[in-house]
């Protein structure tokens, strides 16, 4: 079925939550700002992951790499070499494309298995974070801090928290559009072709090595910006934090949770999941540390029991079938 990219565009809806969503800069205290900010990084991280791991079915374990590029290779050419971190973002976002195409060419070389597939890219993300722990110019084990945010746009500042909130509403905002446009495009017809069967698809003249290409480079260039924006937010760089595959776990727990391969399931599994894991760290974290963990996986477990398509597609499904209902009855 063709998703409805254009008529949801075209509804208020979607521009009336988006109008509301920019007012809480206004309305709430700094720490549960705080929380709304940390709730779209992974918002837009799990949209962007989704192009590859839902739409095309590629489950990377490997973002974390890209996420790390645009944290770190970004933070560094600042630190260091007194490169804009605007220009910083773009040389970062270009390293992403260029890894994301070169996994990409590994996984169409050797015709990876998904299960290979998962395991190689796991293996990139951990190669990735000894590389940067051990080397000096992205910061080594140590990170890097970021100078102050005296709000100069024009230097990557934002004005602090609020700033930085409106900015990435705004980029989790086109994370999901590009998933909209993706399903709504000949690209996402071919994804799901090779998500569903690779084979078939290349008997029917879908090419895999380009449409993978193109999913991987768009996914990591996506994630890859969010990974800067992330950084100047955190203004410490951590490795250990932004090149940590457990990073990526919870991306993909976020997006499964939410919805496989729709365009707003991601988004809504990080907005349920996201506020309450930072919730459950900061009142609990010193008491019980890793309880958001062990409340993540039941969440999951109920999930997969209740919901075992995601908690988007089953909402959505539940709103048809009352909407056929409703007009058979009348």
């Amino acid at each position: 079925m063709r998703p409805d990219f254009w008529p949801a565009l075209r509804s208020p809806i979607p521009w009336a939550l988006l109008a509301l969503a920019a007012t809480m800069p206004f309305l709430l205290p700094n720490y549960y700002l705080h929380i709304l900010t940390i709730t779209l990084v992974y918002a837009a991280l799990a949209s962007a992951w989704n192009i590859v791991g839902g739409i095309a079915g590629q489950i990377s374990l490997a973002h974390s790499l890209f996420v790390g590029a645009g944290a770190m290779l970004a933070s560094a050419l600042l630190v260091k070499l007194g490169i804009n971190m605007w220009l910083g973002m773009v040389i970062a976002a270009a390293a992403s494309a260029a890894m994301g195409a070169a996994v990409s060419f590994i996984d169409y070389r050797f015709r990876l298995g998904h299960l290979s597939f998962a395991l190689i890219t796991m293996a990139f993300a951990e190669m990735a974070e000894i590389y940067v722990t051990n080397t000096e110019f992205l910061g080594g084990a140590s990170g890097l801090f970021l100078p102050k945010d005296k709000g100069d746009l024009l230097a990557f500042q934002f004005g602090g928290i609020s700033g930085v909130y409106w900015i990435m509403l705004g980029m989790a905002a086109l994370c999901v559009v590009v998933n909209f446009a993706i399903l709504s495009s000949p690209l996402g017809y071919n994804l799901r072709s090779i998500r569903d069967n690779e084979n078939a698809a290349q008997a029917i003249g879908v090419g895999l090595l380009r449409n993978k290409t193109l999913a991987m480079t768009i996914s990591a260039v996506l994630t890859s910006i969010v990974g800067t924006i992330y950084a100047r937010y955190l203004a410490f760089v951590d490795p250990y934090l932004l090149v940590s595959p457990v990073l990526t776990i919870e991306i993909v727990l976020f997006a499964t949770v939410g919805g496989l391969g729709t365009a707003l399931g991601p988004a809504v599994g990080a907005i349920l999941l996201a506020p309450l894991g930072e919730i459950l760290r900061g009142h609990l974290g010193g008491f019980l540390p890793g309880l958001h963990y062990f409340v993540y996986g039941l969440v999951v477990v109920g999930v997969i029991l209740l919901m075992p398509a995601g908690v988007w597609p089953s909402i959505r499904a539940r709103f048809t079938r009352k909407n056929a209902q409703e007009a058979k009855a009348s």
